[in-house]
C-alpha cells in the first residue's frame, strides 16, 4: 500500500478558536456581495471537524489509509496586528505540541502575523526552532498582492530557512466578485460559488504566484519553494500560453515563465481526485513536484485511499506522489 500523507489538511487550534473574530473586507462593502460569498461559501461549514480531538483525526487517518497530515492553523490575514502577533505564537506552540506528542502523524505550517513582516519573519524563524515546517498564506494581506516588496524578507527568510510557503485560496475581491461573477441571470448563492470555490478564488491564488514570477522574485531568492493546490490553481495550465504571449512583452525575468512554474511550484489536488488531472499534472511538472492532498475536512474522502491505486502510474511514481515529494520538500 503506498504511503500517503496529506499536505493541505486544514485544522483550528483552542488558541484560534478562542480568538476576537476578525472581519473580513467584504463585510464593509455591499451587504448583496456578503450575502453571495455567505451563499458560496455555504457547503463548507465545517467547525466540528476542525476542532476535533487528536484522537478523532488519528482515527480518520487510520480509516482511510493515510500515514500523516501536514496541518494548517487559521489564516490571520484579517485580524489586526496587535491581535496576530500574540495570537500567531500560541497558536503555532499548540501545533508544535501536537507535533511532538505524534510526530509520525502530524506536522504542521506555522500561521504568521503577515500584516507586520518583521513580526512574520521572527515568527517564522521561532516555527522552525519549534519544529515546523512551512507557512501557509491565504492570498491576499490587507489589500497587497504577495508580490509587493514589503515582502521581500519573508520572501528571504523562507529561503534561508529551507521553508516552503503554501499560497492558499481566500475570499475573492469583493469589487471583482460583483463585476465578474454576479449576475441578476441566477441567484446570489450561485454567484457566489462561481466567484469563490467554483472558479474565482483559484484564479486569483494562481495569480498570486504569476505575480511572483513576473515581479523577479525567484531571480531574487532562487531557492523560494511554493506550493499550491487544485493543481496549481488554474493558472499552471495556461504557463505555456503566458510563455507565448508574455515574453514578447520583454519582462525583467531571466527565464519564460513556464520555467518558474517547473522550477519553484509543487502542486497538490486539494481532494480534487480527478485521473485526467493527475495524469496532465506528472507530465507537467513530473511526479518529484506533486504532492498529495485531500483538503480536509472540505471535501468528499470516499477516494482518498483509492486515487492514486486507481491510477496508471507507476508503483514509484505512486510513492512519490503519496508522501516522498512533501518529504522531500519538508524534511519530514
Amino acid at each position: 500500500m503506498v504511503k500517503l500523507i496529506g499536505v493541505e489538511e486544514h485544522f483550528t487550534s483552542p488558541a484560534a478558536q478562542q480568538a476576537p473574530q476578525s472581519k473580513p473586507a467584504h463585510t464593509k462593502i455591499d451587504p448583496q456581495v456578503g450575502q453571495a460569498i455567505g451563499g458560496g461559501l455555504a457547503q463548507y461549514s465545517a467547525d466540528e471537524q476542525l476542532q476535533e480531538s487528536v484522537e478523532s483525526r488519528i482515527s480518520f487517518l487510520d480509516q482511510h489509509g493515510m500515514q500523516m497530515q501536514v496541518l494548517s492553523d487559521a489564516g490571520l490575514e484579517n485580524t489586526p496586528v496587535n491581535i496576530a502577533i500574540p495570537l500567531a505564537q500560541q497558536m503555532n506552540d499548540q501545533l508544535a505540541e501536537i507535533v511532538a506528542a505524534h510526530p509520525t502523524r502530524f506536522a504542521g505550517f506555522a500561521a504568521l502575523p503577515l500584516q507586520d513582516v518583521d513580526a512574520s519573519v521572527k515568527e517564522l524563524h521561532r516555527a522552525a526552532k519549534k519544529g515546523l515546517h512551512g507557512t501557509m498564506i491565504h492570498g491576499r494581506v490587507g489589500g497587497k498582492w504577495l508580490d509587493d516588496p514589503v515582502f521581500k524578507p519573508l520572501w528571504q527568510a523562507a529561503t534561508e530557512l529551507d521553508m516552503p510557503v503554501y499560497i492558499h485560496p481566500a475570499i475573492t475581491n469583493p469589487q471583482v466578485m460583483s463585476t465578474y461573477y454576479l449576475s441578476d441571470q441566477y441567484s446570489l448563492g450561485t454567484g457566489g460559488a462561481l466567484g469563490l470555490p467554483g472558479f474565482g478564488w483559484h484564479a486569483e491564488t494562481g495569480l498570486e504566484f504569476v505575480r511572483l514570477v513576473l515581479a523577479g522574485r525567484f531571480d531574487e531568492f532562487p531557492r523560494l519553494k511554493i506550493m499550491m493546490g487544485h493543481w496549481g490553481e488554474v493558472v499552471s495550465f495556461f504557463m505555456h500560453r503566458m510563455d507565448e504571449t508574455i515574453m514578447p512583452t520583454h519582462p525583467n525575468i531571466k527565464h519564460d515563465v513556464s520555467d518558474y512554474f517547473h522550477q519553484h511550484l509543487y502542486v497538490s489536488p486539494s481532494g480534487m481526485f480527478d485521473q485526467n488531472q493527475l495524469n496532465w499534472a506528472v507530465s507537467e511538472f513530473g511526479a518529484d513536484h506533486v504532492m498529495f492532498s485531500t483538503d480536509y475536512p472540505y471535501e468528499p474522502t470516499d477516494k482518498i485511499q483509492t486515487f492514486l491505486a486507481d491510477s496508471a502510474l507507476s508503483v514509484a511514481d505512486q510513492e512519490q506522489i503519496g508522501s516522498q515529494t512533501v518529504t522531500d520538500l519538508l524534511h519530514l
